[in-house]
């Protein structure tokens, strides 16, 4: 009789780990399931129908509690981690975002090390986020794994799911891998109204996936090989889910019965910049192994459309335009930064008051979008191919220690700035940088100054007249 292999989840109330939920339960008769599911009266009641599963195992608890994480871990095989606190919740609560995403994180981490040759055993697979390259519009939104890590202002989400990234490449676990996960498109899309879809320019260039597709990649990795792990990947649906935010919205809210989008919005509601998104230059690296580029753009808005099948409706009524841009209006909080004179936002979102008075209405407007290959053209080189003096002087830096054969080696690095600290090359090939001069505070536009790859991903804004 053969054993079964045994497979942590964590997040399984989520998009991700819900659909990858799916897909592996289809395979109990091969392995036996470990869910952290947080107990609230919500999920107590989703998950009450595997309570007589003898493969499904739930531990009940909050990630960031290191007892439940070792409760766990305890006899796994292999660990899927996509559980976080996403934005635009993290938005509001950073404290909690970085106790789940980077201290669960952590703890994981711990608890696979406690067990009897965890770090050479067991399999790691996280989940970090897009949001962790920050703003990066035309003509610099063709990404790479590589690329500098350089998250927007006050996005302490992003800055939670780089510090957890660090913990699992430098944690001396012999198989991780991360998986830097683009905007995932549930199907009702419209039950994420909240002001944040304001903080994204128009001329954002996205690169998209569905939460089926999401989760069937995360479930497929218990099947990879050895090849994939040690290393970062961007996971997207690939390039057949590119979109421009400006054409997305207006699918969108023809699909949901408001007909012209340009009835319900105005350019000036809009951030001009500091969100994130991209076209990936890289995403059919991690399809060549999970094979999970199914689901196409089109599919995401047929999704959407059986989801939503009605226009939207405001006291069981089809609302008429005026009441539905005038509620789109209040979530606008660029209009809100400009009225309160918040100028720590009006400078982060849209540059200056004055640049944001600029902007045109939509007769006027004219939007950046770059052909898929054009934006590839530009993008940064392979890091891999390069030797560890040539990817320091690539930064602006120095190698202090010199080539090693192990890319996992912790050695020295100097930046620009003369700061001195230790770190494998996994680390520095997957774009992360010098600590000394990480955000917080935001200083890129003097930063630039001494970091090459850094000024070549980071630039104005797009969006014109």
């Amino acid at each position: 009789m053969t054993t079964k292999r045994k497979v942590l989840l964590t997040g399984a109330s989520g998009s991700m780990g819900g659909e990858a939920l799916e897909v592996l339960l289809e395979r109990t008769d091969e392995i036996d399931l470990v869910l952290i599911v947080r107990p609230s009266t919500r999920n107590k009641g989703i998950f009450r129908k595997y309570r007589d599963n003898t493969s499904v195992h739930i531990v009940w608890g909050d990630l960031y509690d290191p007892r439940v994480a070792r409760a766990a871990v305890e006899g796994v095989d292999v660990v899927l981690n996509p559980a976080a606190l996403i934005s635009p919740a993290a938005d509001k609560n950073p404290e909690q975002a970085y106790r789940t995403n980077t201290g669960g994180t952590r703890n994981l981490i711990e608890a696979i090390k406690a067990q009897p040759d965890g770090a050479d055993r067991i399999r790691l697979v996280s989940v970090g986020s897009v949001a962790m390259y920050g703003d990066r519009l035309p003509p610099r939104h063709a990404i790479k794994v590589g690329d500098p890590l350089k998250p927007c202002w006050g996005d302490h989400y992003a800055l939670s799911k780089i510090a957890a990234e660090k913990a699992v490449i430098e944690s001396g676990i012999k198989h991780w891998v991360s998986l830097r996960q683009t905007f995932i498109a549930i199907p009702n899309t419209f039950s994420l109204l909240d002001p944040i879809m304001f903080h994204q320019p128009l001329d954002t260039h996205m690169e998209l996936i569905t939460s089926q597709d999401a989760g069937y990649g995360l479930a497929r990795v218990i099947d990879a090989p050895d090849e994939l792990f040690g290393r970062v990947y961007n996971m997207s649906g690939g390039p057949a889910c590119r979109v421009v935010y400006d054409d997305y919205l207006r699918e969108m809210l023809a699909l949901a019965g408001l007909g012209d989008y340009r009835g319900v919005l105005e350019p000036h509601w809009f951030a001009l910049q500091n969100f994130h998104c991209g076209y990936f230059a890289d995403s059919h690296l991690l399809d060549a192994f999970l094979g999970h580029f199914r689901q196409p753009l089109a599919e995401h808005y047929a999704q959407f459309r059986a989801a939503f099948p009605a226009p939207l409706r405001f006291a069981g009524r089809a609302a008429p335009t005026a009441v539905v841009k005038a509620y789109l209006r209040r979530l606008a909080e660029p209009l809100r930064w400009i009225d309160r004179d918040d100028e720590e936002h009006i400078r982060a979102f849209l540059g200056s008051r004055e640049r944001w008075a600029k902007v045109p209405d939509w007769e006027g407007l004219t939007l950046t979008k770059h052909d898929p290959d054009e934006a590839l053209e530009l993008s940064t080189p392979d890091l891999g191919q390069l030797s560890s003096r040539a990817l320091a002087e690539l930064r602006g830096g120095e190698c202090v220690t010199g080539a090693v054969e192990d890319r996992h080696e912790k050695i020295r690095w100097r930046c620009g700035l003369g700061h001195e600290w230790t770190a494998s090359r996994a680390l520095i090939e997957a774009g992360h940088w010098c600590p000394g001069c990480a955000p917080p505070p935001w200083d890129y536009e003097s930063m630039v100054a001494h970091d090459p790859l850094l000024a070549k991903v980071h630039g104005s804004p797009s969006l014109r007249a």
